[in-house]
């Protein structure tokens, strides 16, 4: 049985989190089948790349950093899930509540049902210094010197690619 409990931080911001027995405090918000599958990638420091989004709707928030690594937990009286990156010893507290993705490097491990990206398209740009450039439902959101490094990143937005580099 998870315990449910109110943390008021200085700043006079009030989170509602769920403890599990293991611990481990999760957003009040993240689904079960996050908390359950955080859970198992934190025993198994297995490597993993995180999608943020609106949990609502399920649109990815596009993130490119802080995404890939394995799964810690900080210390302390409020033990949060922590994204580590290889090397590291710490790292960033996971936003749980609004996970919409979560790969290995071979699959899709969770999947909000609304899952969305947006319509991602490699065209020519009128830079002449950074000519091909990423649009994302008709914005541009990225641009790049070489099509080939565009296109790798073009791969890693959508999750088809499990990192950029």
């Amino acid at each position: 049985m998870n315990q449910i409990f109110e943390h008021t931080f200085g700043t006079g911001h009030c989170i509602q989190y769920q403890r599990l027995p293991s611990g481990t405090c999760y957003h009040a918000d993240t689904p079960e089948p996050v908390v359950e599958l955080l859970e198992q990638l934190r025993h198994s420091r297995r490597k993993i790349r995180l999608y943020y989004g609106d949990p609502a709707t399920g649109q990815s928030w596009l993130d490119e950093h802080d995404v890939i690594g394995w799964i810690g937990r900080s210390t302390g009286t409020i033990k949060v899930p922590l994204l580590i990156e290889p090397g590291d010893i710490g790292g960033p507290a996971l936003l749980d509540h609004c996970i919409v993705r979560v790969d290995s490097p071979r699959q899709v491990l969770y999947q909000h049902d609304d899952f969305r990206v947006g319509e991602v398209e490699l065209v020519r740009g009128e830079l002449k210094r950074l000519p091909w450039e990423i649009c994302i439902d008709g914005c541009v959101h990225a641009r790049f010197k070489v099509k080939t490094e565009a296109r790798q990143y073009q791969d890693f937005i959508q999750g088809k690619r499990f990192s950029f580099i």
